[in-house]
């Protein structure tokens, strides 16, 4: 695999060219969260950029960082790429990074080792339990499967109830897996 990273430099955030292309919309809550974390912790992932050659650097990852640390110098990843490869960079980045599953418990106990006094950050956390717990509910939610195999039915219809008692009887007598259906 190629190495596109070219170095590494702290560069003014208010001096990184923002990426027309990018398709990324920051809530005032993923603001809020990011701000509490970057007040507690600092910087700790670098924003990618991408060298223009002509003394100036483009976002490619990392916008809202950037717009966060306004006038401060920010960690960034130069990138050796062509615009077209930045595209592609910008427009796969995040989702593939989305693309992981969560292990439930792992998760929980790792938020449970967290100690913060940052009311935000604790939002956070709790916010990040909440989700998982409600992903767990649907991911532990009966298993529908045997509803998409498919099934062979017949509807009989009866005079009455007492007619239908009748022949769900005899066929149950008979091994027959059948049920009541009242419309």
């Amino acid at each position: 695999m190629k190495d596109r990273i070219s170095s590494f430099r702290r560069i003014q955030a208010s001096l990184l060219k923002r990426n027309a292309n990018n398709w990324r919309e920051h809530t005032e809550s993923q603001e809020t969260a990011l701000r509490a974390i970057l007040n507690e912790v600092g910087f700790a992932s670098a924003c990618l950029v991408r060298d223009c050659k002509n003394g100036t650097f483009e976002l490619i990852d990392g916008h809202l960082r950037a717009d966060i640390a306004e006038d401060e110098k920010v960690p960034c990843l130069i990138l050796n790429v062509t615009k077209k490869e930045a595209d592609k960079i910008l427009a796969t980045f995040d989702v593939v990074t989305s693309m992981a599953r969560t292990d439930q418990l792992a998760l929980e106990r790792l938020i449970g080792s967290i100690s913060t006094e940052s009311e935000e950050v604790r939002d956070l956390l709790d916010s990040l339990k909440r989700e998982n717990l409600e992903f767990q509910e649907v991911y532990e939610a009966e298993d529908e499967t045997p509803v998409l195999v498919d099934s062979y039915r017949i509807l009989i219809d009866c005079e009455d109830e007492a007619g239908q008692v009748a022949l769900l009887k005899r066929f149950k007598k008979e091994g027959i897996q059948c049920r009541a259906w009242i419309s």
